[in-house]
């Protein structure tokens, strides 16, 4: 897989390295999971009783200064990992690739989700399978705000790679949103995970996607400087691929705001969601202009030419 992943020295709570092989594979309860975390005591316990199926759940913390660890210490079949957040590609190929496992299995999990029996057996069933047709399994999710699933301002189905052989995926270098590259097929589980993804408030969902917003202006202005994605990509059989391409397309589009929000509250039937749903396509389309903004200002370098202006305007004599 052509893939960047510098092997890091993984430190536990004890602060001591552990070798990717310490852990010994077992067929006993045959799947692991992996959670990254940072400052997420407000989902972590709700999150943790959903994953009762698994006997090994590591959380990747990105160094939390709440609960997060505390309440997590509380369960049995838990451990922690302590890394600073550098780049997301970065951190999910070291909870690939440098935390051993103790299930050849891996689940990848976010706090803020939750799994539910149905979607727990057909996991197992996966796992349970001497011989598995697939190297990795995509999943879809419901996503609620304001108690209740939005369903079609959401863009639903979304599918995201879930369940994997951590040996045969890595993630792609990306600034943000990044994908698995799967070395072998994929297979897809029709139940569903549910994403409580306003549990920690608005106030914080729009702090994640300013930070999201930044990084996707990086990703943006690195794309606009090659050439445009093939169209054909959109026809084919992969839905990760065609979302990844209807992505890089959308950088090249000015005024995507609005065709984000048309896209979804009209075509998408998000006005059928009733009012979560309408606030949920305006903060989207919120999102994306706040990316288009940052793309702008990239290009364009408005910092160094205000430092010029400025630099002008003190040299004009005051009238």
């Amino acid at each position: 897989m052509d893939v960047e992943t510098q092997p890091i020295a993984l430190e536990t709570e004890t602060g001591s390295p552990r070798a990717a092989t310490e852990a010994p594979v077992t067929d006993s309860a045959p799947v692991s999971v992996l959670i990254l975390t940072r400052n997420e005591e407000i989902n972590i316990e709700a999150c943790l009783k959903s994953l009762t199926f698994s006997n090994d759940i590591v959380l990747l913390d990105s160094l939390s200064t709440d609960r997060t660890l505390e309440i997590a210490r509380t369960f049995p079949h838990v451990r922690t990992v302590q890394r600073p957040f550098d780049t997301e590609w970065k951190q999910r190929n070291f909870g690939l690739h440098c935390i051993a496992y103790q299930n050849r299995w891996v689940y990848i999990c976010d706090a803020d989700e939750r799994v539910p029996p149905e979607l727990a057996e057909a996991i197992l069933a996966v796992a349970r399978d001497p011989a598995p047709e697939h190297a990795a399994y995509r999943l879809r999710y419901k996503n609620i705000y304001m108690g209740r699933w939005i369903k079609h301002a959401s863009s639903y189905p979304v599918w995201i790679m879930r369940l994997v052989r951590p040996e045969r995926v890595a993630y792609e270098v990306r600034e943000t949103n990044v994908h698995p590259i799967v070395d072998g097929t994929t297979g897809s589980l029709q139940k569903h995970f549910v994403h409580y993804s306003f549990n920690s408030g608005l106030r914080r969902w729009f702090q994640k996607h300013n930070f999201y917003s930044t990084r996707e202006a990086m990703e943006g202005v690195k794309i606009r400087r090659g050439a445009r994605p093939r169209l054909r990509l959109l026809r084919g059989g992969d839905p990760m691929t065609r979302r990844r391409t209807m992505k890089n397309l959308s950088y090249f589009l000015t005024g995507r705001a609005f065709f984000r929000f048309i896209a979804s509250y009209i075509f998408g039937r998000g006005c059928l969601d009733g009012m979560p749903g309408l606030h949920y396509c305006l903060m989207i389309s919120m999102y994306e202009y706040w990316i288009e903004l940052k793309i702008n200002e990239q290009e364009a370098d408005w910092n160094s030419r205000t430092d010029q202006l400025v630099e002008q305007l003190l040299r004009e004599p005051t009238r």
